[in-house]
């Protein structure tokens, strides 16, 4: 039985739009908290994102990685 997951109203809380002559939405005006949180979900996005990216590439083992490392530092 799938599980139902209730997920919270994400959408950006936005205090004020500013419009042009036309009424056209030209810019918005959020409480600064709010930019924090839609800051943090951007970050999470990017960090979605690179793993996405990534995920074919060949895994290495730690130790065989911190060998590399360290020869490679010895100039």
């Amino acid at each position: 039985m799938p599980l139902a997951v209730k997920q919270k109203d994400d959408h950006i809380k936005v205090k004020k739009y500013i419009t042009d002559a036309k009424g056209n939405k030209v810019a918005a005006v959020l409480d600064i908290r709010e930019l924090a949180r839609v800051n943090d979900l951007l970050e999470d996005l990017i960090d979605l994102k690179t793993i996405e990216d990534r995920i074919a590439e060949p895994s290495e083992d730690y130790e065989a990685y911190s060998r590399k490392r360290k020869s490679s530092l010895h100039v």
